[in-house]
């Protein structure tokens, strides 16, 4: 995915195309969440720079600056210009990752926290710092004179004008009407994009600041993006900050998001739609009538994700209603973490038709079951269906399906026919009770994928406590830590692939149906298998959905050609001809049980 040729020189005399491009059809991954400190450092996403530079054409980083703290995700910076040793990494690793995506096509958004600053030692000794020839710093003078500091003993005074927005209690809240405090935040920003390459920008906590200081950083750093967090529900305040800065930047389309939260926490798929005029129906949030161009859509967050904001309904299905929307989709790295197959499936799709930010859009039925739209892209048009209907789109046929899932289709004649349906995730783990821990959130199998199918081998199954079966399922990703909280904020939130009924037993050699539990399915919901102890290979076969275990040790024996025949395996998984005393298992009809022989000890 190329990006705008202005993009490798996003600072240029002539440059009038900033903000945010029009028609636009890149799709932006937000590469962090809340302490992903290791998972997302600079080195690991250089690392998948190949595979990401593929679907995402922005991949926006937390703030790459020192902050204050030993590990933080810097949204409490000291420094600006020069010392950009972070959490994630050092200032080589961050300008490696930045120039590997950007000679992939794929532009690095920075994250910009210019509401407020931390100081160096205390809380208003911000350092000074030399860039470009300059030297830059802010005093007393550039903090708001209501900001907490002002009661504070022993600290400067802020002598600045009144804050022009909401307050900031964690670090001093920095004076934009002070042409110093801008002359600073404008060559921050023109540094971003020069020194370091950054292709735009986010800005943090906008609602911290009159929007019209935007339009100056903007307008001096020309950006080839810009994007605002306006964290508010309401469709008129985020439009009208968007319009204090000329529309010099986009905002996050936080009206949408709070609509997808309500819409699927309810199962009213109506709540989609916003009526133009009181009846002309359109996608709901900033993405409707005026505003497409600005809006860039997300289902969750870095701070949503953990707090009471956090979408907990079908992941996939709001993920495929932005993706086959209008705006500039913004995929969260957790949700491309769990189910990255699903959704480079539906970014293929989107790219197929050439949907772009300003896409037209016809809304072809809402209701509380159902939201079907079709959508126009530069190079074709698609129909998408959100909600648990089943029915087709005059004009289409099952061939047309291009993606679909628990709650989601997307039909296309783009591309021709549809292709064969890839069920098989990009990772799969075997839980249950197994010998490396019952159950545990950071205790798993990893299979081995080849092509459509996963197997592990040696796969010890142990007795649950009140059973003589233990049980197991898959489950898409593992947790860390082991804590409890884990089961909630990842097991259940990746897809689960069980029994189709609950508890059902399996047996060797035996292939069992397997189902799918999209994300958001507990355990208590999705089934599991039991199987008798002892130690087995497993196979998941996604081509067929089913499942397959092999006798002991992954030796596949002979079944008995009738009642009284059997074949005995030692629990070390070796054929015994003629058993004596002992514990073996027997596999007789296709089915594998423990047995005692001779005396009991």
């Amino acid at each position: 995915m190329a990006l705008l040729a202005t993009m490798a020189m996003p600072h240029t005399a002539n440059s009038a195309n900033y903000a945010w491009p029009a028609n636009y059809e890149g799709v932006m991954l937000q590469a962090f969440y809340w302490d992903s400190y290791s998972d997302t450092k600079w080195t690991n996403l250089t690392e998948q720079s190949d595979e990401l530079s593929q679907y995402f054409s922005l991949i926006w980083v937390p703030n790459s600056a020192k902050a204050s703290g030993s590990q933080n995700m810097g949204y409490m910076p000291i420094y600006w210009f020069t010392n950009h040793d972070s959490s994630f990494g050092n200032r080589i690793q961050l300008k490696k990752m930045i120039t590997t995506f950007r000679e992939k096509g794929t532009g690095v958004i920075a994250d910009v926290v210019v509401n407020h600053r931390a100081g160096v030692s205390n809380w208003t000794d911000f350092p000074v710092e030399t860039w470009n020839g300059r030297t830059w710093s802010i005093g007393p003078e550039g903090i708001c004179s209501t900001d907490e500091v002002r009661n504070q003993p022993g600290q400067a005074t802020p002598t600045g004008a009144p804050d022009t927005g909401d307050d900031f209690g964690g670090a001093r809240d920095l004076d934009h009407t002070n042409a110093n405090v801008q002359d600073n935040v404008k060559n921050y920003a023109l540094c971003l994009l020069q020194e370091y390459g950054y292709a735009g920008f986010r800005y943090d906590m906008v609602k911290g600041y009159a929007g019209r200081f935007t339009k100056i950083y903007n307008e001096y750093a020309k950006p080839t993006f810009s994007v605002g967090e306006y964290f508010d529900g309401s469709y008129d305040a985020v439009a009208a900050w968007i319009e204090a800065t000329g529309r010099q930047s986009a905002a996050f389309d936080f009206p949408l998001k709070f609509v997808l939260n309500d819409a699927f926490a309810s199962g009213d798929m109506s709540k989609l739609v916003w009526l133009a005029n009181g009846s002309n129906p359109q996608p709901a949030g900033m993405i409707h009538f005026g505003y497409p161009q600005y809006s860039v859509t997300f289902v969750d967050n870095h701070d949503t994700y953990r707090d009471n904001n956090k979408f907990n309904g079908n992941v996939l299905a709001a993920n495929a209603f932005i993706l086959c929307s209008p705006g500039t989709p913004c995929i969260f790295l957790p949700h491309w973490q769990q189910h990255k197959s699903a959704l480079k499936k539906l970014i293929n799709v989107r790219n197929n038709v050439g949907i772009h930010n300003m896409s037209a859009v016809k809304v072809l039925r809402y209701d509380r079951n159902c939201y079907m739209a079709e959508v126009t892209g530069s190079k074709g048009s698609l129909v998408v269906r959100i909600g648990s209907d089943s029915s087709t789109p005059a004009g289409y046929t099952s061939a047309d399906i291009k993606a679909q899932g628990n709650g989601y289709c997307v039909w296309s004649k783009q591309g021709g026919s549809s292709e064969p349906v890839d069920n098989a995730p990009e990772q799969l783990y075997l839980m249950g009770h197994i010998s490396q821990g019952a159950w545990a959130t950071n205790a798993g199998v990893k299979m081995t994928k080849d092509g459509s199918t996963f197997t592990a081998h040696n796969v010890n199954i142990v007795k649950a406590d009140d059973s003589n079966y233990g049980f197991f399922s898959f489950v898409t990703a593992l947790g860390t830590t082991g804590s409890a909280n884990e089961w909630d904020a990842v097991i259940n939130a990746s897809d689960r692939y069980g029994a189709t009924s609950k508890d059902e037993p399996i047996s060797p050699n035996k292939p069992s149906k397997m189902k799918v539990f999209y994300g958001g399915a507990d355990a208590s919901s999705a089934y599991s298998w039991a199987a008798l102890p002892g130690s087995y290979s497993v196979k998941a076969d996604f081509a067929a959905m089913t499942v397959t275990l092999s006798t002991p040790s992954g030796i596949d024996a002979p079944e008995a050609s009738n009642e009284n025949d059997a074949v005995y395996y030692n629990l070390q998984g070796v054929r015994v001809d003629n058993p004596t005393c002992g514990v073996y298992i027997r596999i007789r009809n296709g089915k594998a049980e423990k047995v005692l022989i001779g005396r009991r000890y």
